[in-house]
């Protein structure tokens, strides 16, 4: 029985990067060589059977992808991303509460590609990430939704404005509310003055999940299916990540409601 089009791809690790090298362009054998750091005796068979199954085309000494090799190619890439992301750390992914992401993004999870996963220390439980704070504080401009509270994040986020960096917070209003108490209503009031802030408050962000898009980052913290919230969260740096983390947080801002002052949020 002749190989499927799926075997052909996908059981040669050489085969798929060859389609996924050339879906970014034509190259020729020594760039493909290089790309793959492989020899031309281990390349030149695989690129000889996808030329067979018409995925291939060869214009003298360059490779590029037949119209049926785009297709294909550019279908697998969107899959093979998610895939990465998702066997990483794939307890984590298994173990969190993704149902808040909508659908239209969690379809291409994919897009948020290499990443790390941080979580506080025992030693340090009560301090912010150092990974976190440390690329926060690099940003000139930091957008965030905030699904938990932290008695920190009223002086940090004001500490980032005073830098220069605009800032804008999504807050749940039982986040909010946690804000305008005593110890920090001085912080949040002086927060709301400044040009280069604002403040949200959304209604349906209770208990959802942790979202950063900055300029230089992006960052998400999900809550657990089942036992207690870690602050473990996902950090990646790629572009992509960078604009997937945009439109998420955008998807909440569209519904929430920018404050001006914190009065009606004071308990009396």
């Amino acid at each position: 029985m002749e190989d499927s089009l799926l075997d052909l791809i996908f059981l040669s690790e050489k085969r798929k990067n060859i389609l996924l090298l050339l879906l970014e362009g034509p190259k020729d054998i020594n760039t493909i060589k290089k790309a793959l750091k492989a020899s031309a005796t281990s390349v030149q068979p695989q690129i000889k059977m996808l030329k067979e199954k018409h995925l291939v085309i060869q214009d003298k000494d360059v490779y590029r992808l037949s119209e049926i090799g785009k297709i294909i190619a550019e279908k697998m890439k969107p899959l093979l991303d998610t895939l990465f992301v998702l066997e990483e750390v794939v307890d984590y992914w298994a173990d969190r509460d993704v149902s808040r992401i909508p659908q239209f993004l969690l379809r291409r999870i994919g897009e948020i590609g290499h990443f790390i996963t941080v979580e506080p220390q025992i030693e340090h439980m009560f301090e912010m990430i150092p990974e976190y704070v440390k690329n926060a504080e690099k940003a000139k401009k930091f957008e965030t939704l905030i699904s938990y509270f932290h008695p920190l994040f009223p002086s940090f986020y004001l500490g980032l404005a005073k830098k220069g960096a605009s800032v804008s917070l999504i807050l749940p209003e039982s986040i909010l509310k946690r804000w305008v108490e005593e110890d920090y209503r001085e912080y949040t009031r002086e927060f709301l003055k400044m040009e280069n802030t604002r403040v949200m408050v959304c209604k349906e962000c209770e208990k959802t999940f942790t979202v950063v898009a900055a300029d230089n980052f992006m960052a998400m913290s999900l809550f657990p299916k089942e036992g207690t919230f870690d602050r473990k969260f996902v950090i990646s740096f790629e572009p992509g990540a960078l604009a997937w983390a945009k439109e998420l947080y955008n998807c909440y801002e569209q519904n929430s409601k920018q404050i001006e002052n914190i009065e009606s949020y004071v308990s009396k």
